[in-house]
């Protein structure tokens, strides 16, 4: 046999150990429809579901009561969000606890070490999100029951909405305290100028009749002196800056109101663009990829050894002839 082995020595030897590669595949095949019975290796089923994160400033105030156009769909920025809520350990331990997942996936936590790791690791198999070519989140949920699988995928999209929605709610939170801030600054500066008015008024009797009014200021004049100019020319800015604080002040107040409605009312955060359903037909395992799998590679494993028994054989010949070409030579 020559040292490199060719297409048609290697085609002899598949023919010469043709009953030993039959028998290895076939016990590869009987093997695999064994495996893949569905009393062994039990079908999944999957559900699938897609949504589309929503653009967050179509709540804000400006684009709610102005003329602020803003595109209906997320950035990629808001994908990223929705992607990392979906694999977050809060929302996997929420659907844990909502489908008692130990118990569904035959965890028994006083037997197993680590009861919360490995229910986690079950749910992350059986769990995918990815962002497709399109743009949508693809979320999908493989379990054994198909209804599960289905209420799981859709108990996951309502959470990821909640979830983004206390985030998002959160951030307006803040917002809102400082309008609060604002108005309250505010209605303290409208305060202090109405009691800045009402002391110089009370101190130059400013509240006097009008039909009185000339006898009253020779008066004022002669005991306040030029105070009393003074004090009636301070009233007059005073009460220009008091009226531009109250518009102010009401501009404020709508403006508070406009953004406090929009985190009062609930606003979803993603479209759903399909919902997850019950699926019909399992999912996994391809029965039939498994079973051609098996066999290729019960072909390739056999033909391998056959090889390396054929190289042995002719290794062990040439030593052999070699030991008696010496021997002869002696």
């Amino acid at each position: 046999m020559n040292n490199s082995l060719n297409l048609i020595e290697f085609l002899k030897l598949i023919f010469k150990w043709r009953k030993p590669i039959l028998i290895v595949m076939g016990v590869g095949l009987i093997g695999s429809v064994v495996i893949t019975d569905p009393h062994i290796m039990p079908p999944y089923y999957e559900s699938v579901s897609l949504i589309y994160p929503l653009n967050p400033n179509l709540t804000q105030s400006s684009n709610l009561f102005g003329d602020n156009a803003q595109g209906y769909f997320g950035t990629s920025a808001d994908v990223d969000r929705i992607l990392s809520i979906a694999g977050s350990v809060p929302l996997k331990m929420y659907i844990v606890n909502k489908f008692d997942l130990f118990k569904h996936y035959k965890i028994d936590s006083n037997k197993t070490k680590y009861p919360v790791e490995a229910v986690l690791k079950e749910l992350h198999n059986n769990y995918s999100f990815e962002k497709n070519d399109r743009g949508a989140i693809e979320l999908a949920v493989y379990d054994r029951d198909p209804q599960i699988a289905a209420d799981m995928c859709n108990a996951i999209v309502g959470k990821i909405d909640e979830t983004n929605q206390a985030l998002l709610n959160d951030n307006k939170q803040k917002i809102l305290a400082i309008y609060e801030v604002k108005l309250n600054e505010k209605q303290e500066q409208l305060k202090a100028l109405g009691d800045t008015i009402f002391k110089l008024k009370q101190e130059y009797n400013l509240y006097s009749n009008i039909q009185d009014l000339p006898d009253q200021v020779t008066k004022l004049r002669a005991e306040k002196g030029i105070g009393f100019d003074q004090a009636t020319e301070k009233v007059k800015v005073l009460e220009e800056q008091k009226k531009s604080a109250i518009r102010e002040l009401n501009n404020n107040m709508i403006e508070y109101e406009q953004y406090k409605a929009t985190i009062n009312s609930t606003v979803p955060t993603v479209y759903v663009l399909e919902k997850a359903f019950k699926a019909e037909r399992k999912s996994k395992p391809v029965r039939w990829l498994i079973v051609v799998g098996t066999l290729l590679v019960s072909f390739v494993l056999s033909a391998i050894t056959i090889v390396m028994i054929e190289r042995f054989k002719h290794l062990r010949s040439a030593f052999q002839k070699e030991e008696e070409a010496t021997s002869t030579t002696a």
